[in-house]
């Protein structure tokens, strides 16, 4: 198969891919996929993408003690949640979780721990063991 930037044959291997999660840029270590040797172009299908947004999102919910209002969204999101439906499961308004998301009001450790703990359980549900053969860290 060949880059669809720049016509140069991909190689299969396991390369990191940064995702950035608001102002924070996680990188996950060894993830299977094509690149493009020339330019980096890569290609990962959709699960593979869904499981690394996933991952980005609760390890930056458990590493970075001030997490910004577009983490906060990317998280949500993430789970596959609007806000009405985020509110409901943790408990609160969807008029919180939107001050949470615009900055006009800081969230929590509660919160941003219980965002956590969905993306973790929502990571089992989906991806099971699987998940362990991917490293992430949040790039300083």
């Amino acid at each position: 198969m060949n880059c669809s930037e720049c016509n140069t044959e991909m190689v299969f291997g396991t390369h990191p891919i940064e995702i950035r999660v608001g102002r924070h840029v996680v990188v996950s270590q060894a993830v299977p996929h094509d690149r493009c040797p020339s330019c980096g172009y890569y290609e990962l299908d959709a699960k593979a993408g869904e499981m690394l947004e996933l991952r980005a999102a609760q390890v930056v919910m458990h590493e970075v003690r001030e997490v910004d209002p577009a983490a906060l969204k990317f998280a949500r999101k993430a789970l596959g949640l609007n806000q009405t439906d985020l509110a409901k499961k943790l408990g609160l308004t969807q008029e919180t979780i939107s001050r949470y998301e615009t900055g006009v009001l800081a969230a929590g450790t509660e919160y941003r721990y219980a965002l956590a703990g969905l993306l973790s359980y929502e990571e089992q549900i989906l991806y099971g063991a699987n998940m362990g053969r991917v490293r992430s860290e949040v790039a300083a």
